[in-house]
């Protein structure tokens, strides 16, 4: 309250100095003289219309500024309401980038043969018969421009343990698949591993339309 007292006294202060100023200038000597040759009443008139005039003038130099700075801090506000925004697209795109990296695999299965050369690919990189691996099913789920998703069926046979680890280190970490099933199975004559895989495997679909 008391700073809001200081500053309506600092601006009558102005307003009289200026006032000073103005009857020692030689045009209010002139415009006071033109006054005082009119009659009464329409020299009230004019006294009235002034001080009506300077009254209101600080009220209204305070509604301009106050006016200003209300836009400014609008403007403020909506600029940072816009920076805000930018920050949590750019989040959830590094969200997004992070996901995908950790989901997709850097290239697209987009037919049979391109999923027989990976399961040959880790099979022949651990030395694993690939007599004993065969897809019994395939499906191409979905295809987009950017994405190509597939759904596959594996069996296996005669895998030992090491294989059966192998195999699976391979396809998860290396070529991206996710398990979706697995059925797992030990032949008590051989001690040797058999069964069965449903994986699903989202690629980066680098194709472009046409080719």
């Amino acid at each position: 309250m008391e700073k809001s007292s200081s500053i309506f006294i600092k601006m009558d202060e102005f307003i009289f100095s200026k006032l000073d100023m103005l009857r020692n200038d030689g045009t209010f000597q002139k415009f006071n003289d033109a006054i005082s040759g009119l009659d009464e009443p329409k020299q009230k008139l004019l006294a009235q219309i002034t001080a009506f005039f300077f009254i209101l003038a600080p009220f209204v130099v305070v509604l301009v500024l106050w006016w200003g700075n209300h836009q400014t801090k609008k403007d403020i506000d909506i600029k940072k309401q816009i920076i805000d925004q930018i920050s949590i697209f750019e989040g959830n795109q590094n969200a997004l980038n992070n996901a995908s990296a950790n989901y997709l695999s850097p290239s697209a299965i987009l037919g049979q043969d391109e999923l027989d050369n990976k399961i040959r690919n880790v099979l022949s990189q651990n030395g694993i018969d690939q007599q004993k691996v065969s897809v019994s099913a395939f499906r191409q789920t979905s295809t987009s421009s950017t994405v190509a998703k597939i759904e596959t069926d594996i069996s296996f046979i005669d895998f030992g343990t090491s294989d059966f680890s192998n195999f699976m280190r391979g396809m998860v970490e290396n070529e991206r698949f996710k398990v979706l099933k697995i059925e797992l199975n030990k032949n008590k004559e051989t001690s040797l591993l058999q069964g069965s895989m449903s994986l699903m495997h989202m690629g980066q679909n680098s194709m472009m339309p046409g080719q």
